[in-house]
């Protein structure tokens, strides 16, 4: 199971630039309506394959998605866990918390259909 990371912890860590691999596990659409300020998006549905692309296996990768009661965050974190990752942290509180808490957010130029 992924290390849990909370809003301040994660804040401070990215403040003091820390390497962190910021990953927001929703689909496109949803990353490009709002994300984490310099967060990257991969879908939980396409991280083997990315993960093995981007990472390093002693990356410190922190997932997260819209809130505690979405899963994708944490279907990712246990796919990162599965390919031998070993510094998997997941932001539960999602960008719902961070942006409650007035925290940077990043949007996008809306997706073409």
């Amino acid at each position: 199971m992924a290390e849990p990371i909370d809003r301040e912890t994660l804040k401070a860590r990215l403040d003091a630039g820390e390497p962190i691999q910021l990953v927001e596990t929703l689909q496109p659409k949803e990353y490009a309506k709002e994300h984490i300020a310099g967060a990257m998006n991969i879908p939980f549905t396409k991280m083997t394959g990315e993960a093995r692309e981007r990472f390093s296996k002693d990356d410190v990768i922190v997932v997260y998605c819209h809130n505690p009661s979405c899963k994708a965050s944490t279907r990712a974190a246990e796919k990162l866990e599965k390919l031998g990752f070993t510094n998997v942290f997941e932001y539960e509180g999602g960008k719902d918390d961070w942006k409650a808490a007035g925290y940077p957010m990043e949007y996008d130029e809306p997706l073409r259909e």
